[in-house]
């Protein structure tokens, strides 16, 4: 790099502060198109940037995001204000970004959702995978065309993602039978409750939680213990009579894992029959779950960072479409906080 002139006389000579400056040179975001082009424009005329800088800003690059609809303070959420902070942070101005959200608990939104995606040809996706064996022919239809993808929330064997970003669902689903194992009394009965989807598929993570869960009761003597039912997320009578229905029939039952974050769904039931006896664990700091979380009725929620893993994502592309650099690693596995009602409001990511 030629450099002629200081970042405070570039900054003077286009009529913006040096840390904007800064900013526009090191791509750390949150620059106006205004102050870009007045920077871009000394950049040019001096020779301080080299023909690489004003390539790499130059270039049109389209995003796709596959994955779950949200709504405002749940886990998803979470996941795209990452993305959305992402954007605005890197700014490139030919970058763009366009959702494709499908509902979590049906297959078939899954797969028009997909083919939405194809459709489109974009440059690279982000990819919630809710179900695995769809998730894997989508993929190898992206492998197929060259588009590149990276896999957050999730990944397991088969695609070839640029990078993942997520807990080890293998490991949260250990940690949710330890702690329960840890609330409980030996012998009595523990219960996973699973999402009723169309399509009668597990999601991807439910069934690798399952498996955690599972292995964690073998290794302490305990899989006779377990029982095993769905719910439904959104029908309250139905799961009140779920769960009458196992405890006419499980009176020692004293520990619940549901393997999503939609724990307040259970926890709802639990409190309005005055089952306080039975421990509830979850998963993610969803406003319903924190709210049960704080008045005791679940005692845990295991939190994987979704935020971080949505910025992690729109990052990792950024450098390999604009900057033309591979990430170091490509499956990274967050940490799993385990967060109590004590800790709570404590807790930031």
């Amino acid at each position: 790099m030629g450099k002629k002139i200081t970042i405070k006389e570039i900054a003077d000579l286009s009529g913006v502060s040096a840390g904007t400056v800064d900013r526009i040179l090191h791509n750390r975001g949150n620059v106006s198109k205004r102050a870009k082009a007045a920077v871009d424009k000394v950049l040019a005329s001096t020779g301080y940037a080299t023909e690489k800088y004003f390539a790499a800003t130059a270039k049109t690059v389209s995003l796709a995001v596959l994955s779950p609809t949200s709504t405002i303070g749940d886990y998803w959420s979470e996941v795209y204000d990452g993305l959305n902070h992402a954007m605005k942070e890197f700014n490139y101005p030919g970058v763009s970004m366009e959702y494709f959200s499908y509902n979590q608990f049906d297959v078939y939104s899954c797969l028009s959702a997909q083919k939405m995606v194809i459709r489109k040809r974009p440059d690279a996706v982000i990819i919630g995978p809710t179900f695995m064996e769809e998730t894997r022919a989508f993929c190898a239809l992206l492998d197929s065309v060259k588009i590149p993808y990276v896999f957050v929330d999730s990944y397991f064997d088969g695609p070839a993602p640029l990078a993942t970003f997520s807990s080890d669902q293998v490991s949260c689903g250990k940690a949710v039978a330890h702690l329960l194992t840890g609330f409980t009394r030996p012998g009595s009965k523990l219960a996973i409750f699973e999402s009723r989807r169309s399509g009668a598929r597990l999601s991807t993570n439910t069934k690798m939680r399952r498996d955690g869960f599972i292995e964690y009761l073998r290794s302490c003597g305990r899989e006779k213990d377990l029982i095993e039912t769905c719910y439904t997320s959104t029908v309250p009578s139905e799961n009140e009579e779920i769960i009458k229905t196992i405890v006419s029939h499980h009176n020692d039952l004293e520990g619940i894992a549901v393997l999503n974050s939609r724990g307040s769904s259970i926890a709802e039931v639990l409190d309005n029959l005055g089952l306080s006896g039975i421990k509830l664990i979850s998963f993610d700091l969803t406003m319903p779950n924190v709210e049960y979380l704080r008045k005791g009725v679940i005692q845990a929620l295991l939190c994987q960072h979704p935020f971080t893993q949505g910025y992690k994502a729109i990052q990792t592309l950024m450098h390999y479409l604009i900057q033309g650099s591979l990430p170091e690693t490509v499956n990274n596995d967050l940490p799993i906080d385990i967060i109590l009602k004590e800790t709570v409001d404590l807790y930031q990511e």
